[in-house]
């Protein structure tokens, strides 16, 4: 393979990979999906538990990680699975996702019932566990907007460790605001902006 060749496929990479970004970050559709419906569930379960109704709330939970799912294949496996190309990105980025969302379900079903820990600590956990997925994200696809949403999710963690008094759920409907909802309401703005400047050429 001469210079040439070799400077065409860095070419194409680059076109993938922007590609990639521009589809799979930038349209925004994931973060604002998932953050809507998970305020939606989050204030459901946050009712529930304020009338000890806690068995009812962590049905709420399950429909929400389930919705959560549906949410994800909807808004980027499905047109995945039509791309006859895969991305190296998206795969790297997939992946990471899925290895947050385990020890998140592991944390919010198993552990408060084995007694490992108490209910107080799985929203603490699973939001640490929740940036490190964003944070993931943001470097991935090189968005300074979703990298600086995921401190969102930590510092929401702190403040739920340490301010006790305030309500988990109300702490945790604005992180999912700050660290999902806006990030994707900015992204999609700057997407659908670049989408009207090349129509526009």
């Amino acid at each position: 393979m001469n210079d040439q060749e070799v400077q065409k496929e860095i070419v194409i990479i680059k076109k993938m990979i922007e590609k990639t970004r521009r589809e799979t970050a930038e349209s925004g559709h994931f973060f604002m999906a998932i953050g809507i419906y998970s305020i939606i569930c989050i204030s459901a379960m946050g009712t529930l538990n304020f009338f000890n109704l806690y068995d009812l709330s962590q049905a709420v939970m399950i429909v929400m990680l389930a919705g959560d799912g549906l949410i994800g294949y909807i808004t980027v496996f499905r047109k995945e699975k039509k791309e006859k190309v895969k991305s190296y990105l998206k795969t790297i980025c997939y992946s990471i996702w899925a290895a947050c969302a385990i020890p998140t379900i592991i944390i919010a079903f198993l552990f408060p019932y084995l007694g490992v820990i108490s209910r107080s600590l799985v929203g603490v956990l699973s939001s640490l566990i929740m940036g490190i997925a964003v944070f993931s994200t943001g470097i991935i696809f090189e968005s300074r907007i979703i990298i600086w949403s995921s401190l969102a999710w930590w510092a929401g963690a702190l403040v739920m460790a340490f301010l006790k008094v305030i309500p988990q759920p109300f702490i945790m409907v604005i992180m999912i605001f700050i660290g999902w909802i806006m990030p994707g309401i900015i992204l999609n703005k700057k997407y659908r902006s670049r989408s009207i400047g090349n129509e526009s050429r």
